[in-house]
């Protein structure tokens, strides 16, 4: 789910500051204070402000490099399981055992071909 993000005036943020407060807290919301039309400040959850510890003082080459990294393993991992749960593996001459992951209905079609095979 993306984070709401709402825009405020600081006047608004002191008049309202408990609703605010509980859209941040509560929603996990963003706010985003303004003063004369122009952005001056961020109030964000405590959630988000562990992930924005992390990231100040890192290298964006390096973070993008790391996520592309885990990216390109979790493709490759999908891949493999996909390549096992898709094919029936053969274990002797003329015997095949079910794919991986069958539901009932898909299991009962294959047995009924595996028996008109052999």
């Amino acid at each position: 789910m993306a984070t709401e993000i709402r825009k405020i005036s600081y006047s608004d943020f002191r008049k309202h500051l408990g609703t605010e407060m509980k859209f941040v807290h509560e929603e996990m919301g963003h706010l985003w204070l303004f003063q004369h039309g122009h952005p001056r400040g961020v109030v964000i959850p405590m959630r988000d402000e562990a992930v924005l510890h992390r990231a100040v003082g890192l290298n964006p080459v390096e973070s993008f490099h790391r996520a592309m990294v885990a990216c390109d393993r979790t493709i490759a991992a999908i891949n493999e399981r996909s390549r096992w749960v898709s094919t029936e593996v053969m274990t002797q001459p003329g015997h095949m055992w079910p794919a991986l992951g069958m539901t009932d209905e898909s299991y009962a079609q294959w047995r009924a071909m595996d028996r008109s095979r052999g």
